[in-house]
């Protein structure tokens, strides 16, 4: 499948909308040693080391049409110039050019109508110092909130494994006229097919800012876990809610006390592969950024005893804990530069595949 990029950015240099001066062309954020972002605006398409590593954060925020960021990763800072106290608590949409803000809008409305997840999106983020930055972003709908993984698009590895494996892919472009092209995977396959999907072009038709969006009377139970791929146990550094078990103990804990002992290992090998970007082997043609398997998780988290990192339970123990329960989810792994997520979904009875 060929991949489109969204077209180079606008060189025009407006004013950021967190008080950074309009045209400023270095940051006080960035690597030790750097003066900012590599590209700053006029000096065309060169990258930094960083970013050909694929440097990404996640970002997290609510499921309606403000869009308010609960959760910010700190690679943000170096990717798009912003700490997390910058962006905490405002609309994801004031840092969208505005020529692709209804596009996006669309985008999202779209996404949590239809409770989407593992989508790739290409478009334009502000800078800090007020330039736009072409984006790839991958995203998905859990509950009452959108997660979004944001890379730069740069021709790399890790932008391209995004869209190979990803369910749906949106580019959005300035000659897109009202339009976005789209690459569609049918949203009943567990894993992307091997075939190429159809590409498409849709008319807009966002609701109207100031109109409120319809919120789904029973979302999909679905929960996403950030883990520190830097710790052997996948520390949680960030649980979403409490839906499918009870997620919210699992603050600085291992991740692997939330998995079924006897499904530990399988997953452990998606949590590995992804920490060290490396592609996990959906078929013989289809690898790379998005890892989709199922398991069982524990209704009540497994904790370690005192003292100790790991969990210690084993699958007898825990059948005869009074109100445990395994239950079989879907589990999305994609790692960023500085995290790694997992997106879990409850699989129902009739829904089993």
């Amino acid at each position: 499948m060929s991949v489109s990029r969204t077209s180079k950015s606008a060189r025009r240099t407006p004013t950021s909308p967190y008080g950074q001066p309009s045209g400023s062309s270095q940051s006080s954020f960035g690597p030790p040693g750097s003066s900012g972002s590599s590209r700053a605006p006029g000096t065309g398409s060169s990258v930094s080391s960083q970013e050909e590593l694929g440097l990404s954060a996640w970002l997290a925020c609510s499921a309606d049409q403000e869009a308010r960021i609960g959760y910010v990763s700190e690679s943000m800072q170096e990717i798009l110039g912003y700490t997390p106290n910058d962006l905490i608590g405002k609309s994801c949409y004031l840092i969208f050019h505005p020529d692709e803000v209804p596009m996006l809008r669309e985008i999202h409305y779209q996404a949590l109508a239809d409770e989407k997840t593992a989508c790739v999106a290409y478009y334009r983020a502000l800078h800090k110092d007020g330039y736009y930055v072409e984006c790839c972003c991958s995203y998905y709908t859990v509950y009452n909130m959108s997660l979004a993984l944001y890379t730069r698009a740069v021709d790399g590895q890790r932008t391209l494994q995004q869209a190979l494996t990803a369910r749906e892919v949106i580019e959005v472009s300035p000659s897109s006229k009202g339009k976005f092209a789209i690459k569609r995977w049918p949203s009943s396959s567990k894993a992307p097919l091997q075939s190429s999907p159809d590409s498409t072009s849709i008319s807009l038709s966002p609701p109207p800012p100031d109109h409120p969006w319809p919120t789904p009377q029973k979302p999909s139970p679905r929960t996403f876990f950030i883990l520190d791929r830097f710790t052997d146990t996948s520390r949680v550094m960030y649980v979403s809610n409490d839906v499918v078990i009870n997620g919210s103990r699992l603050k600085n804990q291992s991740f692997y006390s939330a998995i079924r002992p006897s499904d530990r290992s399988h997953v452990r090998k998606y949590i590995e592969s992804a920490k060290h970007s490396s592609p996990i082997m959906f078929n013989e043609k289809r690898s790379g950024g998005h890892g989709y398997t199922s398991f069982h998780v524990l209704k009540i988290p497994d904790l370690p005893p005192q003292g100790e990192t790991w969990p210690q339970g084993s699958d007898e123990s825990e059948r005869s804990m009074p109100g445990q329960e395994f239950i079989l989810v879907e589990g999305i792994f994609t790692a960023s530069s500085d995290g790694l997520a997992c997106v879990i979904s409850r699989i129902l009875p009739n829904k089993r595949r």
